[in-house]
Parts: structure tokens; C-alpha cells; sequence
């Protein structure tokens, strides 16, 4: 029957399928006419724009005890791990966006941007600004982050844009930013700013036009794009006491820069907002009570933010940047949250512990490999 339709009524149909890749891939092996429409480039812009936010497909990780990619579901409804297993298990994640995973060598001496969707790879040196022989002799505390460079607002097929790493490190109380250029094939120092502690190793977030990583202290360093301005931000007071790790950057629900804390079994939501005298500063937006939404058992003992608590009851391993999707480790396992309905889905067991990359891309032409 379905051969039947026109064309214009078959696309529209196959438009609102599920966005997750596994249904398109099965559409698209109904038949060679199926295929022929699923894999037109005006139908893939369409199906982009339908959904807008891309599929969680898997989380990287760098953990030495678990898998260091992590598929999200169950087969046959889920990528397989072997197609996105890392190129050299030697490398390290430092952040995935737009269909990219950014990578770096265990010496931290090279780069290598990767599409696991294509299989595209392209190697970078590491910016030359951060040689210990030109920094009193000592490797900076480093991070970086790939993101498009085509500069349109519609991420969902970037797999041949060109590309920016922006790098960033600090040293002896400054931080520095220097940008790789994959059209230029170049890097260039952007900006130095006062940094009152060394960047952490937690992946960054990019709000708008600016890119925001997380310090050892209690404060955020924000990189302008545009402008190339950089500069610092104290998180809230009332987190200050928070395990480092449960203290996350995100996007807040106005678009602007938010901040996501977790204090026992309650996940506090901050915004960063200008008040009617033109003074910026922190607002708690939102308090969750996950023992009331999630499947736990609360101990009855009193919880406290003191350091030292090694394992906190409850912790947020990573965030997915377009969306208010979150990932929760607890005792019995980690939990996939959505913050506006609070609909959660357990993922993982509790062995998984780790920080988490999650992987985000719609189905593009050629990814049928990676599919069980």
C-alpha cells in the first residue's frame, strides 16, 4: 500500500518518524525507492528542521573500567559500540559537538577532530602556546572544545563545515585562549585574561556565542566568539560547598547561561539574570527533589555537602548541551532525566561511573554501519 502513495504523501509520512537513526536506517531498507527519498539531501534538511534536536546516540567516556563508548538503548533500537569504539584506545575525550568528537593523545601533543557517523578524521597539533619551554618550564592545566565554523544556526549536519578548536589553559594565575582555524590550517592566540584558578576537566558548554568552561574554584570562564573577550564568573555562593563534581554549567531555560548543582537528593537549577537595575547576578530558578521522581531509596540518615564525603548520594555525570536532558548516577543505576516533564529512564547500572561526552547526531547517508 505504502508503494502506492505519491511521493509528496510518503515523504511527509516518513518525515515524523521517530527521529532516533535506527528508524530512518530501517525505512530507508524497505526498498531501493524508500531509500532514494530518505537519502535526498532536501529530505534530510527537512527531517533536521522537523526535530531540531538531534538524538542521544551513545556517551563516550575515558574511564579505564568501563566501555569507552556507551550506546543509549537496546538492540536492535540502538548504534553499536564497535562502530563508534575510539580510533587509538590510547586517546582521550575532551568533548563531542556538532557531530564531532574532539580527541587527544595520551601526551597531550596532538589532536585529531572525528565524525564516528562518516569515519572523517583529521589530525591537529596541539597549539604551540602551551610548550613547557616557554611556560616556566611546566605543561599548563589545558581543555578544548570543537565547534562549526560555518557560522549558520542549524548544527544538525556538520560532518563538512569547517571547524574552530578553541584551546584553553591556564598558567601562574592567567588563562589563555588560542583558536584553531581548519580553513586556515592555523592556530592563533585570542585572548588573556586574570584567572583566579586553573581550568577542570570537565567538558565545556557553549550558550549562544559563548563558550563557558568550568575552574577548580568556585568560578566559570566565559570566551566571547564574536568579540574574543574573556573574563570569569562566580558561581552562586549557596554552591560553593557543593562537591566540585555535581556543579555543572548549562544552558538555562531562557537560552541564557544556567548552572545545575546537586546538594544531596535535590538538584538546584541557577540562572544568571540581569535584574531591574541592570545588575547581573544569580537566580535559583528551580529546586527537584529526585528522591521524590526517581526510583531511590533516600537513607535515613541526614545528608551533608561536607568534603569529606567521598561518593555523594547522588550525582550528575554529564548533560546533554541542546537540551535539558541529564544523566544522574544513584545507587541503583543511572537515570536519563528530562527536566521540564521530569521523565526519566534508567540506562546504565550503577557500575557505570564516569564522566560523560554524550554523542548527538540524526542519521546521515553512509552511517548504516553503525547500526545493529
Amino acid at each position: 500500500m505504502a508503494n502506492m502513495l505519491p511521493d509528496d504523501a510518503l515523504i511527509e509520512i516518513l518525515l515524523h518518524l521517530p527521529k532516533h537513526p535506527t528508524c530512518l536506517l530501517r525505512a530507508s531498507l524497505v526498498c531501493k525507492h524508500w531509500r532514494y527519498l530518505i537519502r535526498d539531501n532536501k529530505f534530510i534538511k527537512r527531517f533536521r528542521a522537523l526535530h531540531q534536536t538531534p538524538p542521544v546516540l551513545g556517551i563516550f567516556t575515558n574511564s579505564t573500567s568501563i566501555p569507552r563508548f556507551l550506546p543509549i538503548g537496546n538492540p536492535p533500537e540502538c548504534v553499536t559500540a564497535g562502530a563508534f569504539s575510539l580510533p587509538d584506545p590510547y586517546w582521550h575525550v575532551l568533548g563531542c559537538r556538532h557531530s564531532r568528537v574532539l580527541l587527544i593523545s595520551s601526551s597531550w601533543n596532538s589532536l585529531q577532530v572525528w565524525n564516528p557517523m562518516t569515519g572523517n578524521r583529521y589530525a591537529v597539533p596541539v597549539t604551540p602556546d602551551v610548550n613547557p619551554r616557554i611556560n616556566y618550564g611546566r605543561v599548563p592545566e589545558s581543555h578544548a572544545a570543537v565547534l562549526c565554523a560555518a557560522g549558520h544556526n542549524d548544527h544538525g549536519d556538520c560532518g563538512s563545515c569547517p571547524f574552530f578548536i578553541v584551546w584553553v589553559f591556564t598558567n601562574i594565575g592567567y588563562a589563555y585562549i588560542s583558536r584553531y582555524s581548519s580553513e586556515k590550517d592555523t592556530w592563533d592566540m585570542m585572548a588573556s585574561s586574570p584567572a583566579p584558578s586553573e581550568v577542570d576537566s570537565r567538558p565545556s558548554i557553549l550558550v549562544g556565542n559563548v563558550i563557558y568552561w568550568p575552574l577548580k574554584s568556585k568560578h566559570i570562564l566565559a570566551f566571547e566568539l564574536s568579540t574574543s573577550r574573556l573574563y570569569h564568573i562566580e558561581c552562586p555562593s549557596e554552591t560553593h560547598s557543593v562537591y566540585r563534581r555535581n556543579v555543572h554549567i548549562m544552558k538555562a531555560e531562557d537560552g541564557g547561561l544556567g548552572l545545575a548543582a546537586m546538594t544531596g537528593f535535590n538538584l538546584q537549577l541557577w540562572a544568571l539574570e540581569i535584574d531591574s537595575g541592570g545588575v547581573t547576578g544569580w537566580v535559583l530558578r528551580k529546586t527537584i527533589e529526585l528522591g521524590a521522581v526517581l526510583p531511590l531509596e533516600v537513607p535515613s540518615i541526614p545528608l551533608t555537602d561536607s568534603p569529606l564525603v567521598r561518593r555523594p548520594p547522588v550525582r550528575i555525570l554529564g548533560l546533554v548541551e541542546e537540551d535539558d536532558l541529564f544523566f544522574i548516577w544513584t545507587a541503583v543505576g543511572v537515570f536519563a532525566v528530562q527536566l521540564k516533564s521530569l521523565q526519566f529512564k534508567k540506562v546504565f547500572e550503577a557500575d557505570v561511573s564516569a564522566t560523560f561526552y554524550p554523542y548527538t547526531a540524526f542519521y546521515t547517508t553512509g552511517a548504516a554501519r553503525g547500526y545493529q
